[in-house]
């Protein structure tokens, strides 16, 4: 009997790694290129409108976000990789260090559209201990949560293999955190997991909010 729960818990870790590289393949794969900017922080272009729905039930445009300096990621709510260390570490490093700034908006994504309905975000969001106008988590429609990632975000975003699916892992996403200016321009990519990076984050908000002035 012991061999089998070490097996099984081998099969979950293998699982798992399978996922983080996957992912970083399809990161790797998206062409990301600088722009010439002015600011220290690089410009790597500018975000397709998108119109979507938040836990509140409200719906969320990316001209809702414009004057707002923005931290994006993708997760969902039933994940048993990374988003668990993930969304910890936006809670207690991002969250806790800028949600008292009305100027700073964090909004997480979910790439399980279907189970992850306003109501089950909302559930997550007052688990969190998250302000509805200071960290959003968005659902809507599938194919455009994911054309998002792909061709806006240059994220990965997809169904996880039909030879991995029995491990629960269901879905394939970037665990990068995307920082976004108040012009809607992506400014910068921090692993989710890496807690320096994500420290990071909160400087570079920082920093973005000086060069940025609320006009």
């Amino acid at each position: 009997m012991r061999w089998m729960i070490r097996l099984a818990s081998w099969g979950v870790l293998v699982a798992a790694v399978l996922l983080l590289v996957t992912a970083y393949v399809h990161s790797r794969r998206a062409k990301i290129e600088l722009v010439p900017t002015t600011s220290s922080l690089p410009l790597y272009g500018e975000l397709p409108p998108f119109s979507l729905t938040a836990h509140t039930g409200e719906p969320i445009r990316l001209d809702d976000l414009r004057g707002m300096v923005w931290v994006a990621n993708f997760f969902f709510t039933t994940c048993r990789s990374i988003c668990p260390i993930m969304q910890e570490n936006v809670a207690t490093e991002v969250y806790a260090a800028l949600k008292d700034n009305p100027q700073v908006r964090l909004v997480s994504f979910t790439v399980d559209p279907e189970h992850d309905t306003p109501q089950v975000l909302a559930e997550y969001a007052r688990a969190k201990g998250a302000a509805p106008d200071r960290w959003t988590f968005v659902t809507g429609a599938k194919k455009d949560i994911y054309h998002l990632a792909r061709k806006g975000f240059k994220l990965a975003a997809e169904d996880t293999p039909e030879y991995i699916q029995d491990t629960k892992h269901d879905f394939i996403h970037s665990e990068k955190l995307v920082l976004v200016d108040r012009q809607g321009r992506i400014r910068g990519y921090y692993s989710g997991l890496d807690l320096e990076q994500v420290r990071q984050v909160v400087r570079d908000v920082q920093q973005l909010l000086r060069e940025e002035p609320d006009q």
